[in-house]
């Protein structure tokens, strides 16, 4: 699962805050609506009952009109839905109920005494007035299925525009924090596009206070490190070279010494001595190679011929096998043109070449493969590596499960300088293509 980055955490977690208050603030908004709604219909119906009440004392005392030509009137009007028009009645206080509007039977009717005031039953709200001096009240009653179709109305006609509100404010906050939030961006940026061969302090000048001291937290440890590294890779190289020369001048006398020996249990002896100035020998400049790749010796612009360098590095590595035209190389015929340190390549080059020879299957050809765009490729035969293996296999000091004499390091360089120049070192078992094998491949930089 992708983890959410602090700018979409914190967007997130104040817009849900905002949603919350929103929700809260239209609930309490909805409650206070409807509350509103309600008294505004009371006070219209409260309002037509008091006026219709003098009008129709007015009529029926003063002879204008009787009650029963009133009600045949209005039983001959056309009918309207009882949920939408107002209903109404006409009592006496002896005489009760003389005249009522047509729909009037249709709603559901208070029930009990004639008392001044509101009744809700289960289709209406009534408003009774009291008996004026002529003993006349009106009873008017208002639709609930209206109030709700109006109160469901001016709510979504109120919710509609403060949705829009919802997501507008998730991109201005989400604005916010981005904005807020773009030293720390500038600091992950820093780090992320740092390779590990650059120790240099971060400038924490434009830094923000709570930022500038982590920095500052950071550039000690950074400079700690830097110091530690240079001092190793100091000592490694100053020890390397000065271990060539005695090693070298070692490696002359045996030689020598094992040129003039004559009894086979001496010269036994002198060819051990031999090979064990050879393993160290080979390991010295091991860690010369170690020391310069930490040291950043892959990062150059220089345009090198990489096609020419291998075949030296390929034609040396043949000299030092024991068994002569064991490599099979294939070069373009123009050449190969890469944007690399031409030491660094002939780095590469000469630990591929050499663990193929080491690690291989005995009397079994290597073939080495270099692609006019750049890619170089060293198989050779032998078992299976497993996968798990194969991703411990770049780790500095690291050995294969089987015991072939290498020192651990010869992998570790190459990856370690791929990095540096920008691309990387890619192990397969099986080899591509075959059965069983090792395959190592590395993509130069091209111009």
């Amino acid at each position: 699962m992708k983890r959410r980055s602090l700018i979409g955490r914190l967007a997130f977690l104040v817009s849900m805050g905002f949603a919350a208050i929103w929700l809260l603030s239209m609930f309490v908004t909805g409650l206070a609506l409807r509350s509103e709604q309600t008294e505004l219909f009371d006070e219209e119906i409260d309002q037509i009952a008091h006026l219709f009440r003098p009008i129709v004392t007015q009529a029926l005392t003063g002879g204008f009109l009787d009650a029963a030509t009133i009600n045949a009137a209005l039983q001959s009007h056309e009918l309207s839905d009882v949920n939408e028009a107002l209903v109404y009645q006409i009592l006496h206080i002896s005489e009760g109920p003389i005249i009522e509007s047509r729909l009037y039977h249709l709603a559901d009717q208070p029930t009990g005494a004639i008392t001044e005031g509101f009744s809700e039953t289960s289709t209406h709200t009534f408003y009774t007035t009291d008996f004026n001096d002529a003993g006349y009240a009106v009873r008017v009653g208002d639709p609930l299925e209206e109030r709700k179709e109006a109160y469901y109305s001016s709510l979504i006609a109120f919710l509609l525009p403060m949705l829009a509100m919802v997501p507008l404010a998730y991109i201005l906050v989400r604005w916010i924090a981005h904005t807020a939030l773009r030293p720390l961006e500038d600091l992950h940026r820093e780090i992320s596009n740092r390779g590990e061969a650059r120790l240099d302090p971060i400038n924490a000048k434009s830094q923000p206070p709570e930022l500038a001291a982590i920095t500052a937290s950071l550039n000690g440890f950074i400079i700690r490190l830097s110091k530690s590294l240079e001092t190793e890779r100091a000592f490694a190289s100053v020890a390397a070279h000065e271990l060539r020369t005695p090693i070298a001048v070692a490696l002359a006398q045996v030689q020598r010494l094992k040129v003039e020996t004559t009894g086979s249990s001496a010269l036994v002896a002198v060819t051990k001595v031999e090979d064990a100035l050879q393993r160290m020998a080979r390991r010295v400049a091991r860690l010369l190679q170690m020391a310069r790749a930490d040291a950043g010796v892959g990062m150059s612009s220089e345009q090198t011929d990489i096609g020419r360098i291998l075949g030296y590095v390929v034609n040396e590595s043949e000299k030092r096998s024991d068994n002569l035209g064991s490599m099979v190389l294939d070069i373009p015929d123009t050449p190969v043109v890469a944007r690399m340190d031409a030491d660094a390549f002939g780095i590469i080059a000469g630990n591929l070449i050499d663990n193929a020879l080491q690690h291989g299957a005995a009397e079994q050809m290597v073939q080495v493969t270099l692609s006019q765009d750049g890619v170089l490729r060293v198989v050779n035969e032998g078992p299976v590596v497993s996968p798990e293996e194969l991703t411990q296999l770049t780790k500095r000091l690291h050995q294969g499960p089987v015991a072939t004499g290498g020192f651990g390091l010869g992998l570790y360089i190459v990856d370690t300088i791929s990095r540096q120049v920008g691309s990387s070192l890619e192990l397969y078992s099986p080899a591509r293509g075959r059965p069983a094998g090792f395959e190592a491949r590395f993509a130069a930089p091209m111009r």
